[in-house]
């Protein structure tokens, strides 16, 4: 539950009425104020005006897409802190990669589970408010202070640009020392980062969205494993399925067996 005294204001984005309906029956319990739009136009003016604390949008739309809706919000000053996460069943990797590429900072593909929905938004509420408290220290903040805050932004947008790399492709992800130089640091420092932030090191961060995205993919049973497997940087399906049943008590197998399974444990704590 988020704290329902200081609720956040997330504005959804998308032209179809059943999905915008869905996703507010997700949200609507948890301490949010939420605002729809049905359109990019109409959108980019909401977001202009209510400058909410996040944005959820689709990328397929008539008129402006979410690619474009994003890129505009990034280039708009008021608008361009604004954490946007897709929420889209374009699920092919390229429109990940130009996801990120725009500004957004998570990629949600239908369909998803709601409480992997609310763990998102969640995270990405904290991180901005940090992010917020970070770069707008109080006018008597000693000035060693304020290196310090700022120190605290660079790692934090050091520790995005490596979640991004690692998320936009995860079936290719580069090794701890590319990755590191690719984002301007070095492997340890790297390292401390996911640990302080996320609590695990950077290969069990990656293992854990693979993992993740391989139940979505099985979930929507039109793959097999061993194509989910290629799919999530797995050499094989029986690679696959022995990190599957260590992480999730189950066999891919086995899942994709019973309709009645209950519910797989859901990530948390993750952005």
């Amino acid at each position: 539950m988020i704290n329902e005294t200081d609720p956040s204001t997330i504005l959804i984005v998308d032209d179809e009425p059943d999905n915008l309906r869905l996703t507010i029956e997700m949200l609507r319990d948890h301490g949010l104020d939420l605002v729809t739009a049905r359109d990019g136009a109409d959108g980019l003016r909401i977001a202009s005006r209510l400058r909410p604390d996040l944005v959820l949008l689709d990328i397929r739309m008539p008129g402006l897409d979410g690619f474009e809706i994003c890129a505009r919000l990034k280039r708009g000053e008021d608008t361009r802190d604004i954490p946007v996460i897709f929420l889209t069943a374009a699920d092919e990797i390229d429109d990940k990669i130009r996801g990120f590429a725009v500004g957004g900072v998570d990629y949600v593909t239908k369909p998803f589970d709601s409480r992997e929905l609310l763990c998102r938004v969640c995270n990405h509420l904290r991180l901005a408010r940090r992010v917020e408290a970070t770069v707008e220290p109080s006018r008597d903040a000693d000035p060693l202070d304020t290196t310090q805050m700022r120190q605290s932004v660079r790692s934090l947008d050091v520790l995005l640009h490596a979640r991004d790399i690692l998320l936009a492709d995860l079936a290719h992800s580069p090794d701890l020392d590319a990755l590191a130089r690719r984002c301007g640091t070095n492997r340890t420092s790297l390292q401390r980062l996911f640990h302080s932030h996320i609590g695990m090191s950077v290969f069990g961060y990656l293992r854990e969205q693979r993992l993740q995205h391989a139940r979505n993919l099985l979930d929507r049973g039109d793959c097999s494993v061993d194509m989910v497997a290629v799919a999530v940087g797995y050499s094989s399906g029986r690679e696959l399925s022995r990190a599957f049943k260590k992480r999730f008590g189950v066999s891919p197998g086995l899942l994709r067996k019973s309709d009645q399974s209950a519910p797989l444990e859901q990530a948390s704590g993750f952005f």
